[in-house]
């Protein structure tokens, strides 16, 4: 039997899943943080092997045809030579590729390998991949390079407008009181000071996103503004993509990936309501697969296989929550 390898490394955790040559899940495994320009390199390796150890389980002696490494980090083609030599210095597998986790992600959204995925976790990101192979990634790296989204934006927003709200720059909010709750003190004098002294605790911060849609829910003008900005930032990355790649005339599948997404049930019809204006085909799509499963796709097909209408659905409709993955 000859098995594939997919890794999902981002910034909050690794994944790692294993397919036979039947497309059949084997394992999944789980680690922490596996991008290094957070953790390290040491650090970050350690807890891909960790992933892929895991996902094995008791099958310790499975050896792979065929890897992919998606991996946050890998943005330019000097960081995919760098970390082509650093995932060879594993001594795991012959034959891989490394991906931006972007695009696995997009692989994992659809059952061919085209279209648009805008990508809302801990950042922000968007990536387009036409028919032929032709692609287009934004930069994803923050606000500084054109880029806003996610949970770390959406907390950073939060913070703002719950900061003006308190001292009178802004529009009233529930979002004053939610914010000291979050954080667990009496007043903004003692959030300034704790967020002033201790900078990472913006970073334990980002769980407190979904907090955003709980108060939306309340009918509250600046946490319904909040969400507004996603959706409008998220239909104008798409349609960027689109435009960029000469698929607005397509029927593009356009996918949504992170938890932000997940926030509300309405978001993804709301999104596509928007994005009709612009591309009236695209047809939008919450990502139900694990990114990790895009990238065993990846490898799966560089060895020659075809995913089959059969494959497909049995991955779209696998259960990944029914077993107790590491």
């Amino acid at each position: 039997m000859k098995y594939f390898l997919g890794i999902d490394a981002g910034g909050t955790k690794t994944e790692a899943i294993i397919l036979n040559e039947k497309c059949e899940i084997v394992g999944i495994g789980r680690s922490g943080p596996g991008n290094y320009e957070g953790i390290g390199m040491e650090d970050a390796k350690k807890n891909w092997m960790l992933a892929i150890d895991r996902a094995k389980g008791e099958h310790k002696d499975i050896t792979f045809e065929f890897a992919c490494f998606g991996l946050a980090g890998a943005d330019f083609p000097e960081d995919f030579q760098m970390l082509e030599k650093e995932v060879r210095s594993l001594n795991l597998v012959e034959n891989f590729i490394i991906e931006n986790d972007a695009s696995i992600a997009l692989r994992a959204g659809n059952k061919e390998y085209w279209g648009v995925i805008i990508v809302m976790g801990t950042g922000n990101n968007g990536y387009g991949r036409t028919r032929d192979g032709r692609w287009y990634r934004y930069f994803g790296e923050g606000y500084i390079f054109g880029d806003w989204g996610g949970a770390s934006s959406v907390v950073e927003e939060m913070l703002f407008r719950a900061f003006r709200s308190y001292d009178g720059r802004g529009t009233k909010t529930l979002l004053e009181d939610e914010v000291l709750k979050f954080f667990e003190v009496k007043d903004y004098n003692e959030l300034a000071k704790k967020l002033y002294y201790n900078p990472s605790d913006f970073y334990k911060a980002l769980n407190m996103a979904p907090l955003l849609f709980e108060v939306a829910k309340k009918k509250d003008k600046v946490a319904l503004e909040i969400i507004e900005r996603v959706v409008n930032e998220t239909v104008l990355s798409a349609y960027n993509l689109m435009k960029k790649l000469d698929l607005l005339n397509d029927e593009t599948p356009v996918v949504l990936a992170g938890g932000l997404y997940k926030g509300a049930n309405f978001l993804p019809e709301y999104i596509q309501g928007k994005l009709r204006m612009y591309a009236e085909k695209s047809k939008v799509v919450l990502l139900k697969i694990p990114p990790a499963v895009g990238a065993g796709l990846i490898a799966y097909e560089f060895s020659g296989y075809k995913v089959t209408d059969e494959i497909w659905e049995y991955l779209w409709n696998f259960d990944y929550s029914s077993r107790e993955w590491f």
